[in-house]
Formats: C-alpha cells, sequence, structure tokens
C-alpha cells in the first residue's frame, strides 16, 4: 500500500512540475507561426527539388554509363 501511495505522490509532484514547466514556455504568436510554416514549407518543396533533379542525373549517368559498358 505505501509503495501505492509513493507512486501518486511522486506522479502528483512530476504533473505540478509539468504544468510549472509549460508556463514557462513563450509560444509564438499567430504571424510567427504561419511565417514559420510557410519557411518550412518552401525548404522542403526546394529540398524536394533538388533531390529529384539529383536522382535524375544519376539515373541519366548511370543509363549512360551502363548503356556504353553493356551495349
Amino acid at each position: 500500500m505505501n509503495a501505492v501511495f509513493s507512486f501518486a505522490q511522486r506522479s502528483a509532484v512530476y504533473l505540478r512540475e509539468v504544468r510549472a514547466e509549460v508556463q514557462k514556455v513563450t509560444w509564438p504568436t499567430w504571424m510567427d507561426l504561419r511565417r514559420t510554416t510557410g519557411v518550412i514549407i518552401v525548404f522542403v518543396i526546394v529540398l524536394g527539388i533538388i533531390i529529384g533533379i539529383m536522382d535524375w542525373l544519376a539515373s541519366k549517368l548511370l543509363i549512360t554509363f551502363l548503356g556504353q559498358l553493356f551495349g
């Protein structure tokens, strides 16, 4: 029974500490959130284009190289 009480007491302390820490967080404004989301979306699109170009170049080089090697 003592172990259950100890667990409940530790859990309560933990939840109080979590609440105190969450209150210290500075949350972004909606404008900041929209701006950073836009930056992330643009970054992902640009990165996808770069990876797509690299994939296309690698496949063209491999097809050309393997075509000359076995063709």
